[in-house]
């Protein structure tokens, strides 16, 4: 597993990914990632982007 699987792509923060960790699934195949988020890292479309991150943008919408 390289360090950038690990990462995530606007932070840099620890993903908890699931999938770099050797797992079938991530916890992210579970949640919804607002598509603004998903457009911003298309460039590197393996990385999962934390839950820190999806949830700190969820609230900026409000």
């Amino acid at each position: 597993m390289s360090t950038g699987e690990i990462k995530c792509p606007l932070c840099g923060g620890e993903n908890h990914c699931g999938v770099a960790k050797g797992e079938k699934e991530c916890w992210c195949m579970t949640v919804s990632i607002p598509e603004t988020l998903l457009n911003t890292v298309q460039r590197e479309p393996n990385l999962c982007i934390c839950s820190t991150c999806i949830a700190t943008y969820k609230k900026e919408q409000v």
